[in-house]
């Protein structure tokens, strides 16, 4: 072979290296293939190790108690095809949408910057994608015929806030039709969460946007409003805030404050602003988790506000009854005594604790908790339309769902009950969406 000849081989040679290489790069991040197996992959060149973690897969350690199963998700190490690509195929999957990450060298935490789906839970950031031919079809953005998102400030009289903020969804027919008014649905958060929440995690435009269009649910205006008592809005958006990291422990929104506002500044803001119907047959209110206790005690303290209640994995109390209620007011209205006597003890970080929960004895949040049994009473003899719970079996808050139950049979309460596999997941909450919206405003 001479010079010229060997020139052109070697050109050859480096040409087809570099397609390899570049093609490592340029392979899809998520390939679904015929039989509903995903083959995820990662391109990392200085990565010595990838794991993967995703709803998708088996889930690891996972240990039954008499209130529910707690577990820890399962990492699958990904193959190293070389040149810096890594790959994992997973087994056929149902039709679902599915979260990941990465983890690198067993420590850092990576997303997939060539997969621009990507989500948000509480401080995580995951890749997602979609398994279709299913109830994920009403997880995919619809083509035509789609409702309208808003994020709107409205005034607040939470202590350090003058305005909160809230998602609005509108349905397609809201911009056309304008003299038309529509029931409201208010659609609450867990803990750990703001108002973006059920439009990021819960798909909520795309589910709403789908099942008006296939006529299973009625065109209605969903409100998404931040129940996070110390956030004014979602992590980059809170002008108090710019840089505060969520967290999923949410215990200062367990007393009260949301409840006693809500319909006064929350439900009075969106009738004034939006073509609402509003009579307590044209609105509903639902949430999961910690939404559900504000879902719970605001429809509780309000009888005559929401006809269609619905409870997602609710935690259904914050463990507080009427007489640590009285306690805890007690011990408000005792500190802000001595605070009086004794004006130089005020002001530390024992003062801020016991202000933030008991107040100073004077304000009534968490009078919002008192009286169950006969605030039950009085909503289940004002007939409710919908009162509805759904929970997975595997779920830590079945034990309090449970009983609840027992105290609305006890009482010949009626009310529909869901039951689901799994546990306190937004595979669920979005089930329980599906399946709540077409019992609505009938």
């Amino acid at each position: 072979m001479n010079y010229k000849d060997r020139k052109k081989y070697f050109v050859l040679v480096y040409l087809l290296i570099g397609i390899i290489l570049n093609g490592y790069a340029q392979i899809e991040p998520v390939l679904i293939n015929e039989d509903k197996s995903v083959t995820i992959s990662y391109y990392n060149k200085n990565a010595k190790e990838v794991y993967l973690k995703g709803t998708f897969l088996n889930k690891g350690f996972k240990v039954k108690t008499p209130v529910g199963s707690f577990g820890k998700g399962r990492k699958i190490k990904m193959k190293n095809e070389g040149n810096g690509y890594w790959s994992y195929t997973s087994e056929s999957l149902p039709s679902e949408l599915y979260w990941y990450h990465f983890i690198i060298n067993d420590d850092s935490i990576k997303i997939d910057e060539r997969n621009t789906n990507v989500v948000r839970d509480i401080n995580t950031w995951y890749n997602f994608f979609i398994v279709e031919d299913g109830i994920a079809d009403k997880y995919i953005d619809l083509k035509q015929k789609n409702g309208k998102l808003q994020y709107v400030w409205y005034p607040s009289s939470l202590k350090g806030m003058t305005r909160r903020r809230m998602a609005v969804y509108t349905p397609y027919q809201y911009e056309r039709n304008k003299t038309t008014r529509y029931p409201v649905l208010y659609l609450l958060h867990g803990s750990g969460g703001d108002e973006t929440a059920w439009t990021n995690c819960g798909r909520l435009v795309q589910i709403m946007d789908n099942m008006i269009y296939l006529g299973l649910c009625k065109p209605m205006i969903v409100v998404m409003p931040n129940g996070n008592v110390n956030l004014a809005a979602a992590p980059g958006e809170d002008p108090n805030n710019p840089n505060v990291i969520p967290s999923g422990n949410n215990t200062s929104s367990m007393f009260g404050k949301i409840e006693n506002v809500f319909v006064s500044e929350i439900v009075s803001f969106i009738d004034a602003n939006y073509r609402t119907l509003t009579q307590k047959t044209d609105r509903a209110i639902a949430g999961l988790s910690l939404g559900g206790l504000h879902t719970l005690y605001t429809s509780l303290n309000n009888p005559d506000t929401f006809s269609h209640i619905g409870l997602f994995s609710a935690q259904t109390t914050n463990a507080l009854d009427d007489e640590s209620i009285g306690n805890i007011k007690g011990l408000g209205k005792t500190w802000s005594n001595i605070k009086k006597q004794l004006p130089f003890i005020g002001g530390g970080s024992l003062d801020r604790k016991i202000l933030k929960i008991a107040g100073d004895g004077s304000n009534s949040d968490l009078e919002i908790y008192e009286q169950f049994d006969l605030k039950l009473k009085s909503l289940f003899e004002k007939s409710p339309t919908l009162f509805y719970i759904a929970v997975g079996r595997d779920d830590f808050t079945k034990k309090l769902n449970d009983d609840l139950r027992k105290k609305l049979d006890a009482n010949h309460y009626k009310y529909i009950y869901n039951e689901s596999d799994g546990g306190h997941t937004w595979d669920n909450w979005r089930k329980y969406l599906i399946d709540f919206l077409p019992k609505l405003f009938l």
